[in-house]
């Protein structure tokens, strides 16, 4: 895996939206549906309220379009802060 620097600015993230244990090999009416139960960010599991969907806005095909997901999750802990101050500083 490379060695994310400053320099290499932010980048976009990868989300996967998938039903953990499920293939979509089943050519039965119906067999290849997905029921998604897990949300994963740069492959970490996350907590996701069962009550607030999923929203993956209209996609483009433009060259320059991005994807935009819209997640409601569950946090442990929010930190809101300057980089270079300690975690946990007032």
């Amino acid at each position: 895996m490379k060695d994310l620097r400053k320099t290499d600015g932010p980048r976009g993230a990868v989300i996967e939206i998938v039903e953990k244990d499920a293939t979509t090999s089943d050519d039965t009416p119906g067999g290849s549906i997905i029921v998604p139960n897990d949300v994963r960010i740069n492959g970490q599991s996350l907590l996701a309220s069962a009550e607030d969907p999923v929203i993956v806005h209209e996609i483009s095909t433009r060259a320059d379009a991005c994807v935009r997901v819209t997640l409601t999750l569950l946090a442990r802990r929010v930190s809101i802060r300057a980089e270079n101050d300690p975690e946990g500083s007032a």
